[in-house]
């Protein structure tokens, strides 16, 4: 292609996700943000929590939960599809919501997300995509990498104090390259903006925590066109659970914790990955990519007491996944050029959870897909690019008879799947500085098929029960600009379900969650902002507003709102930066998130009435002559305030309020 990029666009990192080859970012259809290293790092001084890292720099992110689990944190309305490396994270049969708590901040190079379902990615991806690279190795002799991070809030800085360490070493020799990274992070109990305790609970909320991660990855390059790479990644994260949740009221009281018997295993999650990759720039005059992987993961949450489970119970989810893609990108010399990605993606996964007593809340469900693409970029001219392609997808699952937690008695069986998926999009570059974009997409999956079958009936059966494939079309509209101190995007999309998926839960939080599937459509529109004004400023935000209905009576009259753990309110967030002094810079942001009330205070989960906060956060980066000091104040107001996730549940038993000010600092240096 032969289009006009300015030396900024030149300069951007190559995006993956969105094609699944390598492209320019200004080149495609979607909305597409890349959070890079040096965001990463800036964040990471205040958290190494990824929700809340992507919740303060992309847009259509929906703000972070706080915890282990991700349950209210969607992308445009849906929940997200998390890869590392291109290997999925996300379980479709049945999602814990833990897809962003797989791995360390440490191991990233970057992060790639897709804002919009794709065609390209299937396995359950009818939401956005993100997926997570990981570091490559360095060039030369050894070089490695120390950082070391405190952190406390002032309230109580014995009972909060947060400690972590992460050690890096890079090199390569002859066409031998490696990178290996560890790190360890334990933080103390969480306290809120009045100075009280947060009370831990079954998502992992409250701190308390013990992280792991380790980390490597070994390339050979055969000569200057192959490459093997083999990476492994282990990440595991426990919570101590020291203290005990007393309900609240739901807009009046916050939950508190007290001292008390702590009953269960320690809550928690481990993740494992092994990723081969071997690639060849130039067979037949084709650029092929193979890929074989596997991932083992295992997460144990809360204890829940007899209400919820007869005689009390522990869930455990255990899935593992075996996967193989295959990619060839041959270009062609139609009109102006462009090329033709073709492949497939295989795996075979094993999914189940049950209690720690044996007793199964959702049967081991197998599940084999097999799933061809093709995919065609067409240069019409030097200023018009399409994009367009269709991915077939053919899904079966087994499951075996089994009885429910409740001791209802199911037939077991196979179910078979298939349907196309297509996507079409246009690029136009309308002068060198600005670009429009369009496109099609649409995504396909099963929903949750686990949690269908742990609420199956006495004397039900698969094929009975048997859940409807879900088909999401997405539509967006666009324009950028970059000129040489401002860059910006504005997008616009809509997206629609005919089958659409929600968690209802009418009652209380004692009562079983169940899958309603009614028509459902959600629209909004997302901006992001950045300028540098003068030689020593840096500003920017992001804008976020989307809105969602459901047509329950599918009469073609979108009557009630989508509830709050798939629509969240306004976001905005905005920074400045600024080169203070010589080698030191000081960033401050902010996050606001709005009012949502479309209930009218009716009862039950996700239906509560979310009110409005403001956090402010400040960083200083000190370059010293041996390393780096970065300091970091989280919620630097000491803001009392509540997250989306603990209003909308509309439960007094998750009505938590979120972390007060605190304070980290965090030492680097390369030696």
């Amino acid at each position: 292609m032969t289009q006009k990029h300015t030396e900024a666009e030149r300069l951007k990192p190559m995006v993956v996700t969105g094609t699944r080859s390598v492209g320019l970012l200004a080149d495609s259809p979607q909305a597409v943000t890349i959070v890079s290293r040096e965001q990463i790092e800036k964040q990471l001084v205040l958290s190494s929590d990824l929700g809340e890292i992507l919740a303060n720099t992309v847009p259509g992110m929906a703000t972070s939960t706080e915890a282990l689990s991700t349950t209210t944190q969607t992308l445009r309305g849906r929940h997200v599809f998390v890869l590392i490396d291109g290997v999925p994270q996300t379980i479709s049969l049945r999602d814990g919501r833990r897809a962003l708590k797989s791995i360390d901040p440490a191991a990233i190079e970057r992060i790639e997300v897709l804002r919009g379902s794709t065609a390209i990615y299937g396995l359950g991806g009818t939401g956005s995509v993100i997926n997570i690279i990981t570091k490559r190795p360095g060039e030369g002799s050894a070089q490695l990498t120390t950082d070391i991070t405190i952190g406390f809030a002032p309230t109580d800085i014995g009972e909060s104090f947060r400690k972590r360490l992460a050690q890096g070493v890079e090199g390569s020799e002859g066409k031998v390259d490696y990178i290996f990274n560890a790190s360890v992070e334990q933080t103390g109990g969480f306290f809120d903006g009045d100075g009280d305790r947060i009370p831990q609970d079954t998502r992992t909320r409250g701190g308390g925590t013990d992280a792991y991660n380790l980390f490597g990855k070994l390339g050979f390059d055969l000569d200057s066109q192959q490459r093997f790479e083999l990476s492994a990644n282990y990440y595991n994260i426990k919570q101590d659970v020291e203290t005990l949740l007393v309900n609240g009221v739901v807009g009046e009281q916050k939950t508190t914790a007290i001292d008390g018997e702590v009953l269960g295993k320690k809550g928690g999650m481990e993740n494992k990955q092994i990723n081969f990759i071997y690639s060849n720039d130039n067979i037949l005059g084709s650029r092929l990519k193979t890929q074989v992987y596997y991932r083992d993961f295992k997460a144990r949450f809360g204890y829940f007491p007899d209400s919820i489970f007869s005689g009390g119970g522990q869930p455990f989810l255990y899935s593992q996944r075996v996967g193989a893609c295959l990619d060839i990108e041959t270009p062609h010399n139609l009109l102006s050029g462009g090329q033709i990605l073709w492949g497939v993606d295989l795996f075979s996964e094993k999914t189940s959870q049950p209690l720690e007593d044996g007793r199964i809340q959702v049967p081991e469900i197998k599940q084999d897909t097999i799933d061809p693409f093709v995919q065609v970029e067409l240069n019409l001219t030097d200023n018009l690019s399409l994009h367009g392609g269709v991915r077939y997808e053919f899904i079966r699952f087994e499951v075996d008879d089994f009885t429910t937690v409740k001791n209802n008695s199911v037939e077991g069986g196979t179910l078979n799947y298939d349907d196309s998926a297509f996507n079409l999009g246009a690029t136009y570059y309308f002068t060198d500085e600005i670009s429009g974009f369009a496109s099609f997409s649409q995504g396909f999956a099963v929903p949750e098929i686990g949690r269908t079958l742990r609420n199956a009936a006495d004397g039900a059966s698969v094929k009975n029960i048997r859940p409807e494939p879900q088909v999401v079309d997405n539509y967006e509209l666009g324009i950028r600009g970059n000129w040489s101190t401002v860059q910006a995007e504005l997008a616009f999309f809509y997206n629609t379900s005919d089958l659409g998926t929600s968690l209802s839960n009418p009652g209380t939080i004692t009562e079983p969650f169940v899958v309603s599937r009614a028509p459902e459509r959600i629209y909004g529109v997302e901006a992001s902002f950045d300028a540098q004004p003068l030689e020593k400023w840096n500003m920017g935000g992001t804008l976020t507003w989307m809105e969602g209905k459901l047509d329950t009576n599918d009469d073609g009259d979108f009557n009630a709102y989508l509830i709050g753990n798939r629509i969240p309110p306004l976001k905005l967030t905005a920074y400045a930066e600024h080169e203070t002094l010589p080698n030191w810079h000081n960033r401050l942001q902010l996050l606001y998130s709005g009012d949502r009330n479309r209930f009218d205070g009716e009862s039950g989960f996700g239906r509560g009435e979310v009110k409005s906060y403001i956090l402010m956060d400040l960083l200083s980066t000190v370059e010293l002559d041996k390393g780096t000091l970065k300091l970091g104040v989280k919620n630097l107001l000491d803001e009392q305030y509540f997250p989306v996730m603990n209003q909308i549940f509309n439960f007094d038993s998750n009505y938590t309020a979120g972390q007060g000010r605190t304070i980290s600092a965090t030492y680097s240096i390369d030696w």
